[in-house]
């Protein structure tokens, strides 16, 4: 079967030959690389100098095809066609206090981060946001609108790239909350849905648009595997607005994404939400969405008990990353005896880390682990030497 066949076929229900172990770009766990200084750190712990994979945040695409081959991992092919384009934009500078990069925006938003932070695991501190009010709105939805759309014969034209793909192909297609969280903040964007409901659906409205013009006629142009939406929409104990509000704010972006790639035959409709999605699950399902990831262990999520209650749902990750840091090596084998096993007899299921792996990682460790994923999987992939 061919990587592509192999995840269709677990999205279906279906037995493969074997799991992959698959993942995503914004929550790769074990497949897709690591962030430069745990990518030094395994080099340092003994992972051999030729293995790629490591990655700066501001670049999450980079090369990871010998990151894959060693450690026999996959990862979907993400469509780079885009129809909008010439938005202005934003001008930013960037100035430097003690070990801290300042960066401040045209839009007004500044951000205060480690001057390394883009390859070490760290969360940059938001003073300000692009959006605080309906002025900053209005500014932000200037800039950003693109001036025009490519001709969708261009676009069918780019596309021919990924005609005879044996990789599974994702497509775009935003978020909802995420969007807003994103443009005001989690705090500032909890009390507008309240203060202000019309500048929410002015903006939501606006970012829906955008698209039914960019990305809608890319799905039915592509006919991709997987529709994705990135939200982030729950902390460690659910959702961070209530599934009332959702459904009143965000329920139609849901729906139209959801019935675009319904009318698409697009198999998976993911949304890569991290923390604790269990109440989350019933609501997104509710609309369309078949696929979460990448159900993170210390948010308390349960994927047996998601199993249970929704045997069509594709799952992905929930084995606790920090199982490969220095000292946590007893945890490596009952974690993934107590998990994979039973998962995949149950069937929609990619075993995975449930994010990214940490600095204190070792080779050794990391060894372990995927020794016995590969093992539990019936998986034959990967040139790292077994433990």
């Amino acid at each position: 079967m061919t990587d592509r066949e192999r995840f269709l076929a677990i999205c279906r229900g279906e037995k493969p030959d074997y799991a992959p172990i698959f993942g995503f770009p914004g929550a790769p766990g074990m497949s897709r690389g690591c962030m430069g200084k745990t990518h030094d750190r395994l080099r340092d712990t003994g992972m051999p100098g030729y293995v790629g994979g490591s990655f700066r945040l501001s670049t999450l695409d980079v090369d990871v095809d010998s990151w894959k081959q060693f450690w026999g991992t996959t990862d979907p092919m993400v469509c780079r066609v885009r129809r909008g384009r010439g938005a202005r934009g934003f001008a930013s500078r960037t100035r430097y206090e003690g070990n801290y990069t300042i960066i401040e925006s045209e839009s007004g938003a500044v951000t205060r981060q480690l001057i390394d932070n883009d390859i070490t695991y760290s969360m940059p501190e938001y003073i300000e946001f692009p959006v605080r009010d309906r002025a900053s709105w209005e500014l932000y939805r200037e800039r950003m609108t693109p001036a025009q759309l490519v001709p969708m014969a261009e676009v069918r034209h780019q596309l021919r790239e990924y005609a005879d793909r044996q990789r599974p192909l994702v497509v775009p297609a935003g978020g909802a909350y995420g969007f807003l969280r994103g443009l005001m903040g989690p705090a500032r964007v909890s009390l507008t849905f309240h203060d202000d409901p019309e500048l929410i659906c002015d903006m939501l409205e606006w970012h829906l648009e955008r698209m039914r013009q960019e990305a809608f006629p890319v799905i039915e142009a592509a006919r991709p595997d997987i529709v994705q939406m990135s939200e982030d929409l729950c902390y460690n104990h659910g959702m961070l607005l209530s599934p009332a509000m959702f459904r009143a704010f965000c329920g139609d972006y849901y729906s139209e994404v959801c019935d675009c790639a319904r009318a698409c035959d697009v198999p998976l409709v993911a949304v890569d939400t991290d923390g604790n999605l269990m109440e989350f699950a019933e609501v997104a399902l509710s609309y369309g969405v078949n696929g979460l990831f990448p159900c993170e262990c210390k948010a308390g999520n349960d994927l047996f008990a998601l199993r249970r209650r929704f045997p069509d749902l594709v799952l992905f990750g929930w084995l606790e990353k920090e199982t490969v840091n220095e000292g946590n090596e007893p945890a490596i084998e009952p974690e993934i005896r107590g998990k994979v096993p039973a998962l995949l007899q149950a069937g929609r299921y990619f075993p995975n880390g449930d994010h990214g792996i940490q600095p204190a990682v070792t080779y050794d460790s990391m060894r372990r682990f995927m020794t016995l994923l590969h093992e539990a999987c019936g998986n034959p992939e990967g040139e790292f030497p077994r433990l």
